[in-house]
């Protein structure tokens, strides 16, 4: 496919395409037990046959009296009365914790996840209440007699469970990423049932994992939780369906233009996922007793590129006090503000809404009814004193003919504000003074402000808000960010990224940068390569100006810098995974070189008899370059009396090896490696070192 370019940077025809040949290779995969709970094996610590609790208060137990066929884990999930309840307990390949150990599955290369369940009908709750917690209800007890509910549950939790992929990897996030949402069958009720769900191999961030978990969020949003109720569930045989034939290779899509700026993408895979970048400075940002006429406060931020979508959205986040750096503080917190944008390159409009007591909703932003509280949509209406109503926290919105440009919030006193759009349209809006307090900024934990983005449909997926400029003024501690002079984001300073789980995607594009390329998953092994020509099978490199590499929801991308792109008007892209054909020695004096005939550059240096020389063994493919490779390799001279300190057998780590040998004959001398595991492996003869 080829794709005419006229702008700066994209100057040159670019076509995209997957090389074929002997670098890729794929392989079927058997299928892969993660624990049978067989025997006890450490039952009572947090980490017996890898089983354990990542998150939130359910327990988890082995139970040799129940099994199939003997011996499973009792989970245990707590429908609490303090506050939401998170559970999520984990079962790994390796033990131990999974966020910290190395994980070593790479779950791209099977085809489903497996597992038995049976449900524990002693439970407070049945399997369709566990499913769907809105039906409890408020007149059930639990196992004391004491009621569970003080009102219905209405807030939300998750239906069923999810079942996520635990491990390490990607950037430290538990339980990412999802891989389906499944609700307790009925049957469990009557004995054991056998669950099998698919597993999507063009995910991200399922490679170098550990094992799963089951995660569960209830929400008791007012306090609706009387008292604790139990559910209860055994969990035997999880295991990895191994694929029937190879995944499908990676495919390389057409380039798309890079925007210089904040970069924050719509990177997961969960409709409504928040991306942000939070400001460490979390102090001296609140507008509440310093804003006048004569000294306003202004929250500003300049779009310089928005989504080709209309399901999505910009927004500024204003959150007084927070519990903690929250991914969704928005919904999560007591009290926020919150700046929407939404719209498209044609036009854009900016609302200004808020909430005031109400954690875990929001409800108020809008005016909607939320099943626990009311509210009516005339903002000013409440007394602030009467409980259980509230009103409307959206103020009003202001037009741009334009997305694109900068977009203002200005207070001229703790009431009053004007929302400026890029065009210069204003809207004046009127905060009532009771809610006002709300905002105001304690010294700990202080003012937090988000900006970031989300997608509200799949078509905003894997895009971008760009923010090429930041400010506030007037503040006690005025802050401003041309993001537009930066390089990188400063995340040991002054910024926090926050995302939902998953990949994060919050980074700057710098000046040079100009194209992003993006291929399909899975990928595990492949890398990109780019050529002006397809006519040259040695023209192929591999960019070298280290942009970033992103794993987004079921494509990866890549930043290409202007020095990446082939001179002339023509670029083609490939991805290909690397596979040893042979072997290459190199003495001090040579170096590595791909992509050229001998494969290297340089000369050895003379050595001394009995002197040490550091040789360096290579696994290589066709075009020399260095592939990852742990075979043993044999040596040997042309100097029979070469003495090998190491001894004549050493294992090649990361595909290299680095051999010390003493020469003791004088003379042009040379040293053969052979691939001691691998006979297909072609052997290599250096080339002849001066002994002296």
């Amino acid at each position: 496919m080829k794709h005419n370019r006229t702008s700066k940077y994209c100057g040159f025809t670019a076509a995209a395409l997957l090389l074929a040949g002997a670098g890729q290779v794929f392989a079927q995969t058997a299928d892969l037990t993660i624990a049978t709970f067989d025997t006890a094996n450490g039952a009572g610590t947090d980490n017996f046959n890898g089983a354990g609790i990542g998150w939130g208060p359910s327990t988890v137990t082995w139970d040799g009296g129940e099994g199939k066929p003997a011996g499973s884990v009792l989970v245990t999930a707590v429908i609490e009365n303090g506050q939401d309840t998170p559970h999520r307990p984990r079962f790994c390949i390796n033990g131990g914790n999974p966020w910290y150990d190395a994980g070593t599955v790479d779950f791209s290369q099977y085809k489903n996840i497996q597992f038995d369940i049976k449900w524990d009908n002693t439970s407070d709750i049945t399997i369709d209440q566990f499913n769907n917690v809105a039906t409890i209800p408020i007149t059930q007890t639990n196992s004391d007699g004491n009621l569970i509910l003080n009102s219905t549950l209405t807030a939300g939790a998750t239906a069923g469970f999810d079942v996520m992929i635990c491990g390490p990897t990607p950037l430290g996030n538990q339980g990412s990423p999802t891989i389906a949402n499944m609700l307790v069958p009925a049957a469990a009720a009557n004995g054991w049932v056998h669950i099998t769900l698919p597993i999507d191999p063009s995910l991200a961030g399922l490679a170098g994992q550990s094992g799963i978990t089951f995660n569960k969020w209830i929400s008791n949003y007012g306090g609706q939780c009387a008292n604790p109720a139990q559910a209860r569930f055994w969990i035997d045989n999880i295991t990895l369906g191994g694929t029937a034939g190879p995944p499908p290779p990676p495919v390389v899509k057409a380039p798309t233009k890079a925007t210089r700026g904040l970069n924050v993408f719509t990177s997961t895979a969960g409709l409504y996922d928040r991306q942000s970048a939070v400001l460490r400075q979390n102090y001296g940002l609140s507008w509440v007793g310093l804003a006048t006429e004569a000294n306003p406060v202004t929250y500003s931020f300049t779009i310089a590129g928005y989504p080709n979508s209309v399901n999505c959205e910009a927004w500024l986040f204003l959150v007084p006090n927070p519990n903690y750096l929250d991914n969704a503080p928005d919904w999560n917190e007591t009290n926020c503000v919150k700046i929407r944008l939404q719209g498209s390159p044609g036009n854009g409009t900016m609302q200004f809404q808020y909430k005031v007591n109400e954690p875990g909703q929001q409800a108020m932003y809008t005016g909607s009814n939320d099943g626990a509280n009311y509210w009516t949509n005339a903002p000013g209406s409440w007394d602030g004193v009467t409980p259980n109503y509230l009103e409307s926290g959206f103020l009003g919105s202001v037009s741009s003919d334009s997305i694109l440009g900068t977009w203002s919030i200005k207070f001229t006193s703790d009431t009053n504000v004007t929302l400026i759009a890029p065009n210069g349209n204003s809207t004046n809006l009127i905060m009532p003074s009771y809610n006002v307090s709300y905002f105001s900024e304690q010294a700990s934990p202080g003012f937090y402000i988000y900006l970031g983005m989300q997608a509200n449909n799949a078509d905003a997926m894997n895009q971008a808000v760009v923010y090429s400029n930041f400010s506030v003024t007037g503040t006690a501690a005025p802050y401003s960010e041309d993001f537009l002079a930066d390089s990188v984001l400063d995340t040991t300073n002054i910024w926090n990224t926050s995302a939902a789980t998953g990949p994060k995607g919050v980074l700057i594009v710098p000046d040079g940068a100009v194209s992003w390329i993006t291929w399909t998953l899975p990928d595990t092994g492949f890398s990109l390569q780019t050529s002006p020509t397809l006519n040259d099978p040695l023209g192929w490199t591999t960019p070298a100006s280290g942009g970033a590499i992103l794993g987004m929801n079921g494509i990866r991308a890549q930043l290409l810098s202007a020095s990446d792109i082939p001179a002339g008007n023509t670029a083609f892209f490939q991805l290909i995974k690397r596979a040893a054909t042979r072997l290459q020695v190199l003495f001090p004096g040579e170096t590595n070189a791909p992509n050229t005939v001998t494969g290297k550059i340089g000369s050895p240096t003379a050595a001394d008899v009995y002197g040490e020389v550091d040789a360096t063994v290579y696994a290589v493919d066709d075009t020399f370059h260095i592939v990852n490779s742990s075979d043993t390799i044999n040596l040997s001279s042309s100097d029979a009396d070469a003495v090998f300190p190491n001894g004549v057998s050493v294992p090649l780590v990361n595909g290299m090896a680095t051999v010390p040998v003493y020469f003791a004959t004088t003379g042009p001398q040379t040293l053969t490696a052979d691939d001691g595991s691998n006979t297909n492996i072609i052997s290599s003869t250096s080339a002849a070192i001066t002994v002296q």
